[in-house]
């Protein structure tokens, strides 16, 4: 009868043999290869997402199967012993492709030891998935809508492996922009030859002359045929840019003077179990709150389908003098089918006089609980090591998420100096944010001042502290601000 480690999973100890490789200075793979990619129960969202990948990617660890990886599984004392020979391997430059694979679920204790190996090396192939994931290089872009070219490139990239062929589809859908007005349709077939790790979409962009605004559509991969798999993100959101837009219409916070109500998405990314039935979304106004106001709200379809996997909503929110949250409810449909998580958008647009846009797209994830339910309170993080401003910009925008978990908590930040000195350089911030029930993204600025002097980059340091509710710090609760001229 197998022993298991006791207090460990599966996912505890390939975290931490990530930590341990990558600290001791073997070159990473990088973030872009996700466990979600290969492994149906490990969702986009679980916080050693990037672990496992880099792990099966070196061939440390293997799945149960071909799709299941049980991230909270137990693990036998065997399993660990194999694993740390393949870390060994790995750390002396050792192939690691004749290891045995780790793949039986120790949890079945009527197995027995010689059972365990035969499974497992059955299920050794290669390191790792040879056909590799596509998805968008970026999950936002913006264009002016009078640009010269008037074409809007996007990359689809290849990632994680590069054998055999394969093709996905693409297509526009959703948001307040108008096919023909504002942009040209476009949906196909792009093809990956083998080898092949990337191809671009030329968006034709049209200069609408009879709106003004920020104008927004969404653009989809789906249906990944051959060796290809579907990464993340798959929808990524145009916002096709009107630069003369007045204050008053739909502009962005940017361009907000004393007398604007700012609307806004309560954060910039949400989460929702799947079975949890629907998801509540608040739309909060700042800045004046004297007048009467209102905004359009809607949801857009991506790869999770409008209709199917929730229910489409839209409308217009009226503000009276005073009011500062609206709220609106999205339903979502429970099936049993394993499909992995899907996405979707919303979206504010048309402001009224006296109103201008802040954070106006949001995305969704609805997290599939038949691959692997969401339990436990999570973890928070920053949402990059590194944050890049110039002084031009005027302000630093970061970004904090909050990965598995959706109950509401709060979580501590400030910025101390670097190399960087306030106020000369920039404005010492500190505060709390506030995570509301399924609010998994938030941000806050850093007030960047702007000189005349030649200083070359500086630096400001971000911390986070003092979550509630059970949340843990992730990594990286400590990130870097990077202020060029």
């Amino acid at each position: 009868m197998s022993r298991t480690t006791r207090f460990f999973t599966r996912t505890v100890l390939t975290v931490f043999l990530a930590g341990t490789i990558f600290g001791a200075g073997i070159s990473s793979l990088g973030a872009a290869f996700k466990g979600s990619a290969v492994f149906k129960d490990v969702p986009s969202t679980h916080y050693a997402d990037d672990a496992i990948g880099e792990m099966y990617q070196l061939g440390i660890i293997k799945g149960l199967n071909s799709s299941q990886f049980g991230p909270d599984d137990p693990i036998t004392r065997g399993q660990v012993a194999l694993l740390l020979q393949r870390l060994r391997n790995e750390m002396k430059g050792i192939s690691n492709n004749s290891s045995s694979s780790v793949s039986s679920r120790s949890s079945s204790s009527s197995s027995s030891s010689s059972s365990s190996s035969s499974s497992s090396s059955s299920s050794s192939s290669s390191s790792y998935n040879p056909g590799g994931s596509v998805r968008f290089d970026s999950n936002e872009y913006n264009v002016d809508k009078n640009a010269a070219t008037g074409v809007l490139n996007v990359a689809v990239v290849r990632i994680g492996g590069n054998q055999g062929s394969g093709t996905v589809e693409y297509t526009m859908t959703g948001g307040t922009a108008e096919a023909g007005k504002d942009y040209t349709l476009m949906q196909g077939t792009l093809s990956f030859a083998t080898k092949q790790t990337s191809q671009k979409l030329a968006i034709p962009i049209k200069n609408n002359i009879s709106v003004s605004g920020t104008r927004t559509v969404s653009l989809i991969l789906r249906n990944p045929t051959g060796t290809l798999t579907l990464g993340n993100p798959p929808l990524a959101i145009i916002n096709i840019v009107d630069p003369n837009a007045p204050s008053s219409s739909a502009g962005t916070a940017s361009s907000a003077n004393t007398t604007d109500a700012i609307l806004s998405f309560g954060a910039s990314a949400y989460g929702v179990n799947e079975n949890d039935g629907s998801l509540s979304i608040n739309v909060v106004r700042k800045g004046v709150t004297t007048n009467a106001v209102s905004i359009s709200y809607a949801t857009n379809g991506g790869t999770a389908v409008s209709g199917s996997d929730f229910t489409p909503v839209s409308g217009t929110f009226s503000f009276a003098a005073g009011e500062t949250m609206k709220n609106f409810v999205v339903a979502i449909t429970d099936n049993t089918s394993i499909l992995g998580n899907t996405s979707f958008s919303v979206v504010l647009s048309n402001p009224t006089t006296g109103a201008i846009m802040g954070t106006n797209v949001a995305s969704v994830m609805i997290n599939d609980n038949e691959s692997l339910p969401m339990t436990g309170s999570g973890n928070v993080k920053f949402g990059s090591s590194t944050y890049y401003v110039t002084e031009s910009q005027g302000k630093a925008v970061i970004t904090v998420s909050r990965i598995l978990g959706f109950k509401p908590f709060s979580v501590n930040y400030v910025t101390s100096q670097g190399s960087a000195i306030s106020p000369n350089d920039f404005t010492s911030v500190t505060g709390t944010l506030m995570f509301a029930q399924g609010e998994t993204t938030k941000t806050f600025e850093v007030p960047i001042t702007q000189d005349s002097l030649s200083e070359g980059e500086e630096t400001v340091n971000l911390s986070l502290s003092s979550p509630t509710a059970g949340v843990t710090l992730g990594d990286p609760s400590f990130a870097s601000l990077r202020i060029n001229d």
